[in-house]
């Protein structure tokens, strides 16, 4: 797959059937696009079990069976129907090994279920011809086919879901873009249609939709779900904007650097891509090793074929023929490995963990140190309030709370958010604000009950407090005519499965180690936690 040519922004994942994907690049299995696995097995189901019903196990009659005159005819109707729909994508998949000169294990599903039927067939012409009694084989033949469906709708199913990680990225970027005319107008372009020099808008809350340089403006920016860093970053003329990060109360104009397939989402997608068709050396040796047993397989099917026909007879020696072929199908070789190993893929790139070379997971295996990142992996990655302080006697905890939620409220940026989100988890009624504004490289400020409230850092403060801030928590202070009377302090919360990580790592002999582009005070923090 070319994925230079690739238009990421125009993919509509959520139509695709993921069972009908051609996954030839996943463990060697490119039979898997002969139609969907699901709906033929579903189809195929009826005529199943209907055989099930009509014909003896080894000609023994179970409880649930009825038979009735001619149910041999029936049952040879309806398993030849079954053979040549629901057989088709194993026929047709061994059509594509023979032609690729590597025979395995589609081939002897096939020689299987072929066997199986034609012998049966076989069976209930000789009866009605010679008279003698021969046995059949179609309620194995109907088992088997039954299962092998129902294995490989399975396993696509657990290997289409390997696209989910790329799905997000894709739904990322906006599929429209503001462009910004000559004349100062704006006009809606498709995102794949932005070239390089163009110059888009970007409204408080949106999503970028291209990577760029912001040209007029500022903002923050919270690019978690690209880079991991959950404090949206500041972002002033001339500083460069990611697609798919998203924009905050500001708002931007960004001059296109980058689009298609070389944005930061696109190249991220390709790693998705390019690991999920990387087998690792385990799925190599598993793919030779599924070609050897066939010739293997056929070997000694043969043999059998050959040596229960001399001392028995040939039904007896087409039963041990045809179980021959069918355990040794290759499904925990060929089918297994390929599918753990997806999967485990599928569900890092879900949690944000990108396998560029499957052969690293292998080598886990000996791993005696591993180095965490912080932000996002040993962190949930969201700012959340970790405390409000009350500085003044004329305000309590909850006055203090509904107060910077109110001064908030009409903000869209990620902290202002988790700081309103505090309030209503508290039950504390947010104080209606007359007027809001931004102070520029401060923070925020307005009027309610005819007091005039700034909400700013810190640093904008330049006043000393005498509190307790947590570690590695960002401060922001609430003023009242140039006094102090609250704080808040926000910070990114440890993970609850974080520590049992670390517990478990340590008990057996790894390791642990964290690295962050955080502060050190920052890290220490996590660290002791």
């Amino acid at each position: 797959m070319d994925h230079s040519k690739m238009d990421h922004s125009q993919m509509d994942h959520s139509k695709m059937d993921h069972s009908e994907m051609d996954h030839g690049a996943m463990g060697g299995h490119a039979h898997h696009h002969h139609g969907s696995f699901k709906e033929i097995f579903l189809k195929s189901l009826p005529l199943g079990i209907a055989i099930l019903l009509i014909t003896p196990l080894m000609d023994i009659q179970l409880p649930f069976q009825i038979i009735f005159p001619y149910a041999d005819v029936v049952a040879a109707v309806l398993a030849t129907i079954l053979y040549i729909y629901g057989g088709k994508p194993f026929y047709m998949g061994a059509k594509d090994e023979f032609n690729s000169k590597a025979p395995g294990m589609m081939s002897l599903i096939t020689l299987g279920i072929t066997v199986s039927y034609a012998y049966s067939v076989y069976a209930v012409a000789a009866r009605y011809v010679t008279g003698e009694h021969v046995m059949d084989f179609f309620f194995e033949f109907a088992t088997l086919l039954l299962i092998m469906l129902l294995g490989h709708w399975i396993e696509m199913k657990a290997l289409g879901e390997a696209g989910d990680a790329q799905k997000a990225l894709a739904e990322l970027v906006p599929k429209d873009a503001h462009v910004v005319l000559e004349d100062d107008s704006i006009e809606t372009r498709p995102v794949s249609e932005l070239q390089v020099g163009d110059v888009i808008r970007v409204q408080a809350g949106e999503n970028v939709p291209a990577d760029g340089i912001i040209i007029r403006g500022e903002s923050r920016v919270n690019e978690a779900l690209l880079t991991g860093e959950s404090k949206p970053i500041e972002k002033n003329v001339k500083d460069q904007v990611i697609g798919g990060s998203t924009n905050g109360s500001g708002v931007l104009y960004v001059e296109v650097t980058e689009t298609g397939d070389k944005s930061f989402i696109s190249q991220v997608q390709s790693l998705i891509s390019q690991a999920q068709s990387q087998p690792s050396r385990a799925e190599n040796v598993a793919h030779k090793v599924a070609g050897w047993l066939f010739y293997i397989a056929v070997v000694v099917a043969l043999i059998a074929l050959l040596i229960w026909t001399i001392i028995a007879d040939l039904p007896t020696a087409v039963i041990f023929t045809v179980t021959t072929l069918v355990i040794a199908c290759p499904h925990a070789l060929g089918l297994a490995i390929p599918l753990v190993v997806s999967r485990s893929t599928s569900l890092g790139a879900s949690r944000g963990l990108l396998v560029k070379n499957r052969e690293a997971l292998e080598l886990t295996t000996k791993a005696d140190v591993m180095v965490l990142d912080k932000t996002g992996t040993l962190t949930t990655g969201e700012f959340k309030v970790l405390d409000v302080t009350v500085l003044s006697d004329k305000y309590s905890e909850e006055e203090i709370t509904g107060l910077l939620a109110g001064i908030e409220a009409g903000s869209s940026h990620p902290i202002a958010q988790s700081i309103v989100n505090h309030a209503e988890a508290k039950g504390i009624k947010s104080v209606s604000f007359d007027s809001i504004e931004i102070v520029s490289g401060a923070g925020i400020e307005g009027e309610a009950n005819g007091h005039h409230y700034q909400l700013i850092s810190q640093k904008a403060y330049g006043k000393t407090l005498r509190m307790d801030i947590p570690k590695g928590a960002t401060l922001s202070i609430l003023v009242e005519n140039n006094e102090a009377i609250g704080a808040v302090a926000l910070g990114d919360e440890l993970k609850e499965t974080s520590r049992n990580l670390i517990e478990v790592l340590k008990k057996y002999g790894i390791e642990p180690l964290m690295a962050t582009g955080d502060n050190e005070e920052a890290a220490q923090g996590v660290a002791e936690i």
